[in-house]
């Protein structure tokens, strides 16, 4: 949200009624990019690991444009062993996350279960049927 602010895609949301003109982005799927430091070759019995903690709801992780994992549960912590995807690269490692709009996955899960009855106090009911924090949405 930082850089959406300071490069003025958005107004401040937490001014006014400019919430209501920032909904977009919860509507958007989002990728975010790095390059990882360059490691050197790993010994023999060493292992480098991603460590994940909290990536939000429905995430998809590539190494080196190869999927490494899958999330869907922003309530998880995920270690994922890479040692074998760094020993085939010479070179800088590139990781990549897309996250999908979890306000437009949630709407299609709740949809696709109309036997269901989603009970609520406030909001939209289709934030019941994922695993994201409440707050959020």
């Amino acid at each position: 949200m930082t850089r959406l602010l300071t490069s003025a895609s958005i107004p401040d949301p937490f001014l006014d009624y400019n919430e209501l003109k920032c909904e977009w982005v919860a509507e958007t799927s989002w990728t975010y990019k790095t390059t990882l430091p360059k490691v050197e070759k790993l010994q023999p019995h060493h292992t480098a690991i991603l460590s994940f903690d909290g990536l939000d709801t429905f995430a998809t992780v590539y190494l080196n444009s190869k999927s490494i994992l899958v999330s869907d549960n922003m309530f998880l912590s995920h270690r994922v062993d890479i040692s074998n995807e760094l020993s085939k690269s010479t070179q800088s490692n590139e990781l990549e996350i897309r996250f999908e709009s979890a306000f437009k996955k949630a709407r299609k899960i709740k949809d696709g279960h109309p036997e269901h009855k989603w009970v609520g106090y406030n909001g939209d009911m289709s934030r019941l049927a994922v695993r994201k924090a409440q707050y959020h949405w």
